[in-house]
């Protein structure tokens, strides 16, 4: 079986980090978000990057080609026995296509809830890694290029009270426990409720704004989602956060998805602000996460984040890409720097 992670790397070269630039925008950006829909920031705690139009992600080539107009049924099965008939790939999950993403999201779930799993010991890592193709300019919206594409590595002592990055080439540990919202060591994340119903209230809390609304049905979509992405996860977690996502309005199944090297993918999202479409992309076999990516479903004119908006403001055509992030890697390691066990 081909290895995907491998592939993935082979596709996509080493790239620069993002500019000290590029960060302070996108953080601008999100709290002024968060602001709006009234949750205070915390002094105490540090908000995780959303995939948010701040951060102004962009994908190209393979993935651009792959988004063409018409349907889909996205192929989950395992191939056909004897008789022809769809064979299921995983134990426990139907074989065949899914017909919308409530089926894609109870597959996960159940999928995610049978993963083999070894929680951490407190002394070690857990090491994420994330490949990012994004626009060379500053700051904004995606409009076009020119792109560069950058690997985030990060390290989180599974008891939470150290991490590490690489700065300037070198891997630096940070001492002392870092509060983050939503959080993202290991003890917090384990202790989060499986009831999807549960958890969504602890989603609320967490966010704010005011219940009910589209607002903050979209940050709900946007947490789950971050929480997926920067960490290693219990697996009834996981499915935790599947099952929640199945409950929150809106959330769709997208027709003709597929990952940065062009393969298919199981892609369910939801519209933010009338014009984003926003989406989590799976396995089509093993309902993994794979990543996420973002696409404008209409035209939009938007404001920079910055000291005078109007200098940063910009048109964005419908169609265009403005989030590719792929996780090529999220396991237990045993010290900072170290990335494969």
């Amino acid at each position: 079986m081909m290895d995907d992670l491998k592939t993935l790397r082979d596709a996509w070269g080493e790239a620069d980090a993002p500019s000290q630039s590029a960060h302070a925008q996108a953080r601008a950006a999100l709290l002024a978000r968060a602001a709006g829909q009234g949750h205070a920031p915390r002094t105490a705690r540090r908000r995780l990057r959303l995939p948010k139009i701040g951060v102004r992600l962009v994908a190209i080539g393979a993935l651009a080609a792959a988004i063409t107009a018409g349907v889909t049924v996205v192929q989950t099965s395992g191939g056909t026995d004897k008789a022809g008939r769809p064979r299921s790939a995983l134990p426990g999950i139907p074989a065949g296509p899914v017909a919308n993403a409530e089926q894609a999201l109870d597959r996960a779930a159940t999928a995610a809830d049978a993963r083999p799993f070894t929680p951490p010991r407190p002394d070690q890592w857990i090491y994420t890694e994330l490949r990012i193709r994004t626009s060379a300019k500053p700051a904004g919206g995606v409009t076009g290029g020119p792109y560069k594409t950058y690997i985030r590595r990060h390290w989180e002592r599974a008891d939470g009270k150290k991490s590490a990055q690489i700065v300037n080439g070198q891997v630096k540990v940070l001492d002392g426990f870092s509060e983050t919202i939503p959080p993202n060591d290991y003890p917090s994340l384990a202790a989060l409720p499986t009831d999807p119903d549960a958890l969504l209230r602890w989603v609320y809390a967490q966010n704010g704004g005011k219940p009910g609304t589209q607002g903050q049905y979209e940050v709900a979509f946007q947490t789950l989602n971050v929480i997926l992405r920067e960490n290693l996860l219990p697996p009834r977690t996981e499915g935790a956060i599947f099952r929640a996502m199945k409950k929150l309005p809106g959330v769709t199944l997208v027709d003709n998805a597929a990952d940065a090297a062009g393969r298919p993918a199981i892609a369910l999202g939801r519209t933010t602000e009338g014009w984003l479409h926003e989406e989590v992309l799976l396995d089509p076999k093993s309902y993994a996460y794979l990543g996420e990516r973002a696409i404008s479903i209409k035209n939009h004119t938007f404001r920079g984040a910055g000291d005078n908006p109007n200098l940063d403001a910009g048109f964005i055509k419908k169609g265009v890409l403005q989030n590719l992030t792929i996780r090529t890697a999220a396991e237990i390691v045993s010290e900072p720097g170290q990335r494969t066990s």
